[in-house]
């Protein structure tokens, strides 16, 4: 169990910073050291980023953000959730993430600004994050995309959202999502899996952290389908996907036995582990060559699914 040198050393950049005890801080005092401890603005050229507000899951006003690395007209597009348990992150703690996103593939990528647990809990999340996807796929052209390429994406918490957007889409009947772009997802409340008992400790992640993340998110017991959904029953049908898991990561496991999953369900899934990656190393591409690198690898397999290219 080594953690890659690149990422090691980052991480000994980041030593002295103050921890984010999900247990026994409040929220919202988790997200000023968050506001903090953001990474910098993104500084990948973009032909254009465009600030839009669309009516949420609840009717109320959300933030979207437009990313398009260039003037291509009708280009593919992916609708990016962010992650950070459902309670924390924002658009702009995702923004290079984004960005790199956007310039790997040549897709134009709307990240969405989703309402946050404890303050919302479950499914104001999804809520939001379907209301998104419908409403680029129904706005696409002004958007300058291409409705049929549309494809949704999310790192752990917002990879959860991915999949439950596209298992509310099948539930009902809109078959408007061709692919999936998963980074570490969250996929079961009961948190049983090995990986979760093997990485209890490590950086970035804990066990202790991920449970409390759940508890703010779904307090009632046991969680809903679409909430864990490695416990919704029947995933056939489901978008081609393509499905990242860390090695070093309490979530591995789940994210992995998801896959299986969706590969028993008969739906076409590419699968890779970042062996010596930590939970959230996507967000570090910027800073981590070796991050860049899976990102890369990890957008040319939406080619073998999609049939085109996607860059």
């Amino acid at each position: 169990m080594q953690i890659h040198p690149e990422m090691a050393a980052v991480l000994e950049q980041f030593k002295d910073a103050p921890p984010m005890d999900f247990v026994n801080t409040p929220v919202p005092e988790i997200r000023k050291l968050m506001d903090h401890m953001a990474f910098p603005p993104g500084n990948l050229p973009m032909h254009e980023v465009r600030e839009l507000s669309i009516p949420g899951g609840d009717g109320q006003a959300m933030k979207l953000r437009l990313y398009r690395p260039s003037t291509a007209q009708s280009a593919p597009v992916m609708v990016y959730f962010h992650g950070g348990g459902w309670c924390i992150g924002t658009l702009d703690t995702h923004d290079n993430l984004c960005r790199h996103l956007a310039r790997i593939t040549g897709m134009n990528v709307v990240s969405v600004d989703y309402r946050l647990a404890p303050e919302h809990v479950f499914p104001a999340a999804l809520d939001d994050a379907y209301a998104a996807t419908r409403w680029v796929a129904d706005h696409a052209a002004e958007l300058n995309c291409d409705a049929s390429q549309l494809m949704v994406a999310g790192d752990s918490a917002g990879g959860n959202l991915a999949i439950a957007t596209c298992l509310r889409a099948r539930e009902d009947g809109w078959n408007g999502i061709a692919q999936q772009l998963l980074f570490y997802p969250v996929c079961d409340s009961r948190m049983d899996a090995p990986s979760h008992a093997l990485y209890a400790q490590m950086p970035i992640l804990t066990r202790e952290a991920m449970a409390a993340m759940w508890r703010h998110y779904h307090p009632g017991v046991p969680a809903h389908p679409l909430a864990s959904i490695m416990q919704y029953p029947d995933v056939a049908g489901l978008p081609p996907a393509v499905l990242v898991t860390a090695e070093l990561d309490i979530l591995r496991d789940e994210g992995e036995g998801f896959a299986q999953r969706l590969q028993q369900a008969g739906v076409p899934v590419s699968t890779m582990r970042a062996e010596g990656m930590l939970h959230g190393f996507a967000n570090f591409s910027t800073l981590v060559p070796a991050v860049a690198r899976l990102l890369e690898e990890a957008c040319s397999k939406l080619q073998n699914h999609s049939g085109r290219t996607v860059g």
